[in-house]
C-alpha cells in the first residue's frame, strides 16, 4: 500500500492544486513553487470524462501537482500517541483508529503527524490522517491518465491550516492562537492553530451556516436581538471580557454560536496561556454579515477570510464569490510548506 501523503521532487514551472470528487474536478493553477505561490493563472470546476481528458488543464505547464482529498473521503483523527519507536508509529496508529473509521481498516491509507510543536505541543497526542483507498486511487489514476505529475496528496484540515497561518501572518498574529471556520460543501470545518501548527480540527454540518444566514436575513430562525438579554441556560458560554457597545445589537443563531463557544471553551481550558486572538470565516454569501453578528457575542475579532490578499489574481481567475469559497482548500494546498514537518 502506498504511503500517504507521498511526494516526489517538485519541479520548477508553477503549481497546480486539484480535488477529484466523483466526476467533478476543482483546480487552481498558480505561478511559483508550493509554499511560495505567485499569481493565480487559472481556476475553475470541470466535469471529468471517462478517457481521462484533463479538459481545462490540457497544456498548462504546471510541473507540480498537489491533490487534496475531498472532505467526504478523508478523516483527521486525534488519538493518544502510541509508545513505540518512530519507525513503528504509523503501523501502531492504524490500530488506534480501527474503531473510529467506517468500514474495514484496510480500506484506508493513513499517515500521522504530531499535534502542535514546540512548547505548546500535545506530547501524547497524534493526528492520524485516513483517506479512503478508492478516493486516493481515483485521484492518482486520473493524474496518470492526464499526464500530470502528482507530487503530494493532502487533506483539507492541513490545507486550511495553511490558509489560516497566512491570514494570521498578514494580520500580525503570528505566534498567537487563532481559529478558522470554512465551508466545504455540505460540511464546514473549524480549525484552531498556533504559529503554523494545527491543534484542533472539528467538522460541523453546513446547515448551521444556512440556518444562521436565514436568521440574519430575517428568516424564522431563533435570534438573540437584545444585547442585555440573558443567554439560554444550556449554552456553554465563555466570557472573553469584551463589552459590546451600548447601542449594539447581537444577532446570531444560537446553534452555531453554541458550537463555536463549546469548542473555544475547551481550547481555553486546555491552553490557558494561549487565548484566541481571532476567528476567520469563509462561509459563502453573507460571510461579512455573519462576522459582524458573531464578533460581539464571542468577544473576539471575527474577520472574513479574503484569499485574494493571500494569492493575487484569484478574483480575475474565479470572479464568482461562491466559486472562490469552494476553491479555498486548493489555495491552502498552494501555500503548503514542503519541509519535512509540513
Amino acid at each position: 500500500m502506498r504511503r500517504w501523503p507521498w511526494q516526489r521532487a517538485a519541479a520548477q514551472r508553477g503549481t497546480l492544486a486539484c480535488t477529484v470528487d466523483g466526476d467533478t474536478l476543482a483546480w487552481v493553477h498558480a505561478e511559483g513553487a508550493p509554499g511560495k505561490p505567485g499569481r493565480v493563472l487559472g481556476a475553475g470546476l470541470a466535469t471529468l470524462t471517462a478517457d481521462g481528458d484533463p479538459g481545462p488543464l490540457r497544456g498548462r505547464p504546471a510541473a507540480t501537482l498537489i491533490a487534496v482529498m475531498p472532505l467526504n473521503a478523508s478523516q483527521l483523527l486525534q488519538v493518544e500517541a502510541p509508545a513505540v519507536p518512530p519507525e513503528e508509529l504509523r503501523a501502531a496508529a492504524r490500530w488506534r483508529i480501527k474503531d473510529l473509521v467506517e468500514g474495514a481498516l484496510d480500506d484506508y491509507t493513513i499517515d500521522v503527524m504530531p499535534v502542535g510543536s514546540g512548547p505548546a505541543r500535545g506530547a501524547k497526542a497524534l493526528f492520524v490522517a485516513a483517506a479512503r483507498n478508492a478516493a486516493v486511487r481515483r485521484t492518482t489514476e486520473w493524474a496518470q491518465e492526464a499526464d500530470l505529475p502528482l507530487a503530494v496528496v493532502d487533506v483539507a484540515e492541513t490545507t486550511q491550516r495553511n490558509l489560516q497561518t497566512a491570514a494570521a501572518a498578514a494580520e500580525g498574529l503570528t505566534g498567537r492562537a487563532t481559529a478558522a471556520l470554512l465551508r466545504h460543501g455540505t460540511q464546514c470545518l473549524l480549525t484552531l492553530c498556533v504559529d503554523g501548527d494545527l491543534f484542533e480540527a472539528r467538522r460541523l454540518a453546513a446547515e448551521l451556516l444556512d440556518d444562521t444566514a436565514a436568521g440574519l436575513g430575517g428568516g424564522s430562525g431563533p435570534l438573540v436581538d437584545d444585547p442585555a438579554a440573558p443567554l439560554p441556560a444550556d449554552w456553554d458560554y465563555v466570557d472573553y471580557g469584551a463589552v459590546p457597545d451600548a447601542g449594539a445589537t447581537v444577532q446570531t443563531h444560537e446553534r452555531l454560536l453554541g458550537e463555536l463557544q463549546r469548542s473555544f471553551d475547551v481550547w481555553e481550558r486546555s491552553h490557558p496561556t494561549q487565548p484566541l486572538a481571532a476567528l476567520w470565516l469563509a462561509t459563502g454569501p453573507g460571510t461579512e454579515a455573519l462576522c459582524q453578528a458573531l464578533a460581539p457575542a464571542l468577544g473576539l475579532r471575527v474577520l472574513p477570510l479574503q484569499p485574494e490578499t493571500l494569492l493575487p489574481g484569484l478574483a480575475a481567475a474565479a470572479p464568482d464569490a461562491e466559486l472562490q469559497t469552494s476553491l479555498l482548500p486548493l489555495l491552502g494546498a498552494l501555500l503548503r510548506d514542503d519541509s519535512p514537518t509540513a
